[in-house]
């Protein structure tokens, strides 16, 4: 199903002057921007990497300049918006960290021959520019703390402004305080705070379900991929809104999308086996019990901590899976079973589903409580995932093709991020009486082909 989204809506009055119609003139002029019972004139931006405009597996200067954050400052400056400062990278291919922790540059589409012999293209990591990581200093107040891995208990970490393992390398380079001294270090939070907001957003709560399901439900590292336990999250929700609101500051809040609606989690079908009938014949002579083929689609199969079985509806292939191994190497068969690692069967999902809802439970919860404005990513999400028009162009959450996602599968694009400042705006006008008119995500960048 198709939604048409237009950044406004043009109304034509026609006048009948003695009872001879004659055609009418649209109107072209825009309502004037209004500031409502908001104050857009000390805006502070708080969350993780989608807060940050970390794209394609990195942060870069381009995502940097198109985080939705930013988007917003240039439509609060129509209605009295002050500056928007952010930690800027320097030019070139940014900063990533791979599962491994090896240090690369943003990812970008190669032509290549794949193991079929067929022209494809691949995503792989650019050379990071190291130089990225060196602390900016503290002389500057910046309006943009996003903090790519970042989870919600983290923002008011006294070690979180360490250099990495101990702390995070991004949120590092521009902390006011490193701990170089005192060995404790300054907080997201209070670094915030020293913008004094009027007015901020608040996009966290991601990584606390997603490093999870990213791993594929691999706990081994606790204390990166665990799901975060409710009662931590809750008490950090309320921590951070009760700090950014403390002044009188208004804001908006956003909850989390589901991972089935994240192209890293939807690309490759639990089904994507396909095969000939010889094929299916050949597999069924030497299938265990329990797991038979046919001609066409059929599922992978598993090896399930010992158990080969195949995959059922509803459980996960994660992108990081090989395709040329899928292709041409019998992965996904009982030759060569996927590794649990590879998937998220229906408990893991079951879990990652119950998570998701308590924490958007809470942030609801506390958008209402502190009269802010909410927006329904996950709602959002899902409605992409089935497709939006905007001014005659369609969006999904598609790998590549579905425009509005970026090359690691999980973060968005340029156009992706104009797509929630869109959101947001709605909301903030529905919440505070503003009139702050939409972007043209058409307008902005999109995924790079070779």
């Amino acid at each position: 199903m198709d939604f048409n989204i237009t950044s406004k809506k043009i109304l034509h009055f026609c006048v009948a002057v003695s009872l001879i119609f004659t055609a009418c003139k649209p109107s072209l002029d825009e309502p004037k921007a209004s500031t409502g019972t908001a104050d857009f004139s000390r805006f502070v931006a708080v969350g993780s990497d989608l807060t940050a405009g970390y794209t394609d597996g990195a942060l870069t200067l381009e995502g940097q300049s198109s985080s939705f954050p930013a988007i917003l400052a240039s439509r609060f400056n129509t209605v009295g918006g002050g500056v928007f400062i952010q930690p800027y990278l320097s030019v070139g291919n940014g900063i990533g960290f791979t599962a491994q922790n090896t240090l690369v540059g943003h990812l970008q589409l190669n032509s290549i021959t794949n193991c079929l012999g067929e022209k494809d293209l691949i995503a792989t990591y650019s050379a990071p520019n190291p130089n990225d990581l060196q602390w900016l200093g503290n002389n500057i107040i910046y309006n943009n703390y996003g903090i790519p891995g970042a989870k919600s208990f983290n923002l008011d970490s006294q070690t979180f402004g360490k250099s990495a393992p101990i702390g995070n390398s991004y949120y590092h380079r521009f902390a006011s305080d490193t701990g170089a001294i005192s060995g404790l270090t300054s907080t997201v939070l209070g670094d915030a705070f020293k913008v004094n907001p009027t007015f901020f957003s608040l996009w966290i709560g991601v990584n606390d379900v997603l490093f999870y399901a990213q791993s594929g439900g691999n706990e081994s590292d606790l204390s990166m991929n665990e799901i975060t336990p409710d009662s931590v999250f809750n008490a950090a929700i309320d921590r951070i809104v009760n700090s950014l609101t403390s002044n009188g500051a208004k804001g908006i809040v956003i909850n989390i999308p589901d991972v089935e609606n994240i192209p890293f989690f939807n690309t490759i079908p639990y089904n994507g086996l396909i095969l000939t009938k010889a094929q299916a014949d050949t597999l069924n002579t030497t299938s265990p019990s329990g797991v038979s083929f046919h001609e066409g689609a059929n599922a992978f199969v598993v090896n399930f901590n010992g158990t080969v079985r195949q995959l059922v509806e509803g459980e996960l292939v994660l992108q990081s899976t090989s395709l040329d191994s899928l292709r041409c190497n019998s992965l996904g068969t009982p030759v060569n079973p996927l590794q649990t690692r590879m998937i998220l069967d229906q408990q893991e999902v079951s879990k990652i589903h119950s998570s998701i809802a308590s924490f958007n439970a809470k942030i609801k919860a506390v958008a209402i409580a502190k009269n802010l404005a909410f927006t329904d990513a996950n709602a959002f999400f899902k409605t992409l995932n089935s497709g939006v028009v905007f001014n005659g162009v369609k969006y999904s959450t598609r790998y590549v093709n579905g425009g509005a996602f970026a090359l690691d599968g999980i973060h968005l694009n340029s156009k992706g991020y104009a797509f929630i400042a869109n959101e947001c705006i709605n909301t903030i006008n529905a919440q505070f009486k503003s009139t702050i008119m939409a972007v043209d995500v058409n307008n902005y960048t999109g995924i790079k082909f070779p």
